[in-house]
């Protein structure tokens, strides 16, 4: 039989503040409490409603700004709710959840893509690397083409329920850069990487696709966790607010 898994105090923390956002009826662009506020009315400890706060922050639930306070987002509006109320997170410990899923369903992908993709495909997956070479150069963008790229790869599949799923997949990935220090993330591999999935690809070859893929989400979901788990994320997030 499995273990049931206790909820830490922050997890609990990040419900209850959910729930004062739905019972106090709080729409986009309104300010929430302090911190101390926070604390007191959920009779906690500020260090579990800093770390809760800052899990809704990595979510795009709110933003905050430095002198005025802490805002809803849109986004808080369209984040899943449970039966009971609980809010359903994609929040750190859900990295390897999330990777567990979408590292198989990438290679699956790729071996369709080896099989079924044509040479016209191939050539726009070829045109969206050099888009993410350049936004790299840049400095901005690289997400978008970056996303881009496993988009094509799961359109050659052709299967359209595999395509759904890694959609989902990748939005929610997508969603911790977005919203944390992607500077400091190692982009020069993924053009590497890209490289050698183009010319496996046109190549036909499944075999090195899918092992480069392998490597290339190995790679994905190391930084991921190098982005959640860096001390340095929270003054991030206060000095780009």
């Amino acid at each position: 039989m499995k273990a049931i898994k206790r909820r830490s105090l922050s997890e609990q923390v990040v419900d209850s503040v959910m729930n004062y956002i739905k019972e106090n009826n709080l729409q986009p662009g309104d300010q929430l409490p302090t911190e101390s506020e926070f604390a007191e009315i959920f009779q906690v400890s500020r260090t579990s409603i800093r770390e809760a706060m800052k899990a809704l922050s990595i979510n795009g639930v709110f933003k905050s700004i430095a002198g005025k306070g802490t805002f809803l987002q849109p986004r808080a509006m369209t984040m899943a709710m449970g039966n009971d109320g609980v809010l359903q997170m994609e929040a750190r410990a859900t990295i390897t959840e999330i990777m567990e899923v979408r590292t198989p369903l990438e290679i699956k992908a790729i071996e369709l893509a080896a099989e079924r993709g044509t040479d016209l495909e191939i050539d726009e997956l070829e045109n969206i690397t050099k888009h993410y070479r350049d936004a790299v150069d840049q400095g901005a963008g690289w997400t978008e083409w970056g996303s881009r790229f496993h988009a094509q790869l799961a359109a050659m599949s052709k299967n359209p329920l595999l395509i759904s799923m890694l959609h989902l997949l990748s939005d929610m990935v997508d969603r911790y850069r977005d919203n944390l220090a992607t500077f400091y993330e190692d982009k020069t591999c993924y053009i590497e990487s890209h490289r050698k999935i183009c010319a496996a690809l046109r190549a036909h070859d499944a075999a090195a696709a899918k092992e480069e893929m392998g490597r290339h989400m190995h790679i994905t979901e190391r930084a991921l966790q190098d982005i959640v788990d860096d001390e340095n994320v929270s003054q991030f997030l206060k000095k780009n607010s």
